[in-house]
């Protein structure tokens, strides 16, 4: 009988409201499986003043800015008898330059590293550049999500080849369907109904989206454009609703209060799957190029949407071969043309909408758990051929106080 494989996960974790607590416990839960043949443990991020009733499986939390946590979790997994651990990296969930704390945690544990990064830059300013190099010395395997994170990791940084692997965001798995069902379920009027969902932040772009709607909507008046998606918490720490507020202005402007809705709430996995569902065009209008990955974009791919989106990496990606169409940042002719055709041109629509579908099958969930465990089982007999040398040098990261030597 094969012994039962036990993995750390190392990120947020529900029920925080965060994509990446999100997706670790989907993660979480594909590697557990069908057979229930992984036993999974996770170590949580919470931000200062932060508590959460969180699930069993988390044995361990780390405040982000508080450097001793680091080290007590790496002195945690020592002695646990976890096989691998597996970490979820974007720079801002950890404190210090870029995100360096961690690596109190990484450069003092012996057990495999298998590091999700949800984040690559392709011209780093110094501090990320460092740090991105460390994480890939430091982790066994490091899994990206698209090949454009692939080639940036090999061009950029010059990752070993053979450290890189691609596995796709995880998706659940809902059969092709129309949206009727889904908009009685949640009492939504539309037709066509257009959502964009996400944190809302400056970066989401929706103003574009807007200014493409009234010429839309006269041709078409029972166009609903639903904005799903409370502030994103940083944002609203620092500059409160302004932008949810400059946004109903625009659309008090344009004259499109009967036609524009703002759900201004986080809503869970299932309830989001739901109003993906009872959409007919996904909207995803994002400004920066830099975006590697997109939850959202996933989600509505799987889902078998009709999707208009910004060229962003991530979306020129998974959208090429006519999976989608594609805008020019900030173009509102761009998006009112493709929000026409998908309207008026239903056949093509379910076309795109069907090649759409059927890409985001290996993107299920069920299949990620199976390509996640592929690599931890890969990474398990590397070390046992050239096992790790636990690294004894003391990470002094650059925020600590000079140590003071008067009284002695």
């Amino acid at each position: 009988m094969n012994k039962q494989l036990k993995v750390l996960f190392i990120g947020t974790y529900v029920p925080k409201e965060c994509g990446i607590a999100t997706f670790t416990s989907d993660l979480l839960n594909s590697v557990y499986g069908e057979y229930h043949d992984v036993h999974c443990k996770v170590i949580a991020l919470n931000n200062p003043s932060e508590t959460y009733n969180y699930p069993e499986e988390v044995v361990f939390q780390i405040e982000r800015n508080k450097i001793e946590d680091y080290y007590r979790a790496a002195d945690y997994i020592n002695q646990s008898d976890v096989d691998i651990v597996c970490l979820q990296h974007e720079f801002g969930l950890f404190g210090g330059d870029a995100g360096d704390y961690i690596f109190a945690l990484l450069s003092g544990i012996s057990k495999p590293v298998i590091t999700t990064m949800h984040t690559v830059i392709r011209e780093p300013e110094s501090e990320y550049r460092a740090s991105t190099e460390k994480l890939i010395k430091y982790s066994e395997k490091v899994v990206v999500m698209s090949q454009t994170a692939v080639d940036m990791l090999k061009d950029v940084y010059k990752a070993p080849e053979d450290k890189i692997e691609i596995i796709f965001h995880g998706l659940p798995d809902y059969p092709f369907n129309n949206c009727d069902k889904y908009k009685k379920m949640l009492n939504l009027k539309g037709s066509p109904l257009v959502l964009t969902f996400g944190l809302l932040s400056e970066n989401k772009g929706i103003e574009s989206i807007l200014e493409a709607l009234p010429d839309v909507i006269s041709q078409y008046p029972d166009l609903v454009y639903l904005i799903l998606g409370a502030t994103h918490p940083m944002v609203k720490k620092i500059h409160g609703e302004a932008y949810r507020q400059h946004l109903k202005n625009k659309v008090s402007e344009l004259g499109l209060e009967n036609n524009v809705i703002f759900h201004d709430k986080f809503v869970e996995k299932e309830e989001l799957c739901n109003y993906i569902l009872a959409s007919d065009i996904y909207a995803s209008p994002y400004l920066s190029r830099e975006q590697i990955v997109s939850g959202a974009l996933t989600y509505a791919i799987g889902m078998g949407k009709a999707i208009v989106s910004t060229p962003y990496w991530y979306a020129q990606e998974m959208l090429s071969d006519n999976r989608g169409l594609l805008v020019d940042f900030g173009d509102t002719e761009g998006f009112r043309r493709s929000l026409l055709y998908l309207i008026e041109n239903p056949e093509e629509c379910n076309i795109m909408r069907k090649k759409a579908y059927d890409f985001g099958r290996k993107m299920t969930w069920e299949n990620v758990g199976r390509e996640y465990n592929a690599v931890f089982s890969k990474a398990l007999r590397n070390c046992n051929i050239h096992p790790k040398i636990q690294n004894k040098l003391i990470f002094l990261p650059n925020q600590l106080s000079e140590v003071k030597l008067d009284y002695l």
